[in-house]
């Protein structure tokens, strides 16, 4: 029998050690459930968004300003108490994970459902044709870290110094962004470091990205394929990378299509 370490501690768990056929096995399954978490959280997005919008379409032709204000404040209301939830829930899988005594399949989809509800608020301060382009953008970016995260040997321990350099670059200098808008007011300097902040921000995630896969490749070399709660957990990393990247996505599409 081999080992595996725990993510959050030392606490060793125990898996038979598995052939090629149970490890692909693994990794099918858990990003076939990452798959279904993007399915239904872009669901659960598409679906409150766009309803919302149709909701206030047809207040607003029948001139209901009562029904309009209602509307936005259950709207934004409800996307505020979900990021609240969100992130509770961000501290509870790991911890209900970690502990190892019941089944995070619940807690996962709530966390997906959360998620999906918070996102909704992208439907109505961006255009489709953008979400559908930052989708189709993240795909391929988050693709290509996962292949390169799959082939790379080893425990990429380099990986973690280069994480740990980027988060403390774009710390530093969001801090001292802050102090020159503070003194100076906005300046073209500081547009330039947000831009630098940003892009040092969006490496880090690419990184992570590369390294949670690599991480997993490793796992599913020990796990078994029973193990139904590793694979939720891995399919709950590997979704928070994608959603992290495609917001930033958004965000640099949002200013691209603005300029042009």
């Amino acid at each position: 029998m081999s080992t595996y370490n725990s993510y959050e501690d030392n606490t060793q768990v125990v898996y038979g050690l598995a052939d090629k056929q149970t490890r692909g096995a693994f990794l099918t399954k858990v990003f076939g459930l990452m798959f279904v978490l993007l399915l239904i959280c872009t669901s659960v997005a598409a679906g409150f968004g766009y309803g919302f919008q149709f909701l206030l379409f047809q207040a607003a032709n029948a001139e209901n300003i009562e029904l309009i204000n209602q509307l936005t404040y259950a709207f934004y209301g409800t996307i505020i108490v979900s990021a609240i939830a969100l992130l509770v829930m961000s501290f509870v899988l790991p911890i209900k994970f970690i502990r190892g005594r019941s089944n995070i399949l619940v807690p996962l989809v709530i966390y997906v459902i959360l998620m999906g509800l918070m996102l909704s608020a992208f439907t109505v301060l961006f255009d489709w044709v953008i979400l559908v382009e930052a989708f189709g953008v993240t795909t391929i970016i988050f693709g290509v870290m996962a292949l390169l995260g799959y082939m790379s040997k080893g425990r990429l321990a380099g990986i973690g110094f280069i994480l740990l350099g980027l988060a403390i670059g774009a710390i530093v200098l969001s801090l001292a962004n802050f102090v020159l808008i503070t003194v100076g007011g906005v300046r073209q300097e500081n547009i330039m470091l947000s831009w630098i902040v940003s892009l040092l921000t969006f490496a880090f995630l690419m990184f992570v990205t590369l390294y949670d896969v690599n991480r997993i490749k490793r796992i599913a070399e020990k796990a078994s394929a029973t193990s139904n709660n590793l694979i939720y957990y891995c399919a709950f990393i590997l979704f928070s990378d994608f959603i992290a990247l495609l917001v930033r996505v958004i965000y640099y599409l949002a200013i691209f299509t603005r300029r042009n």
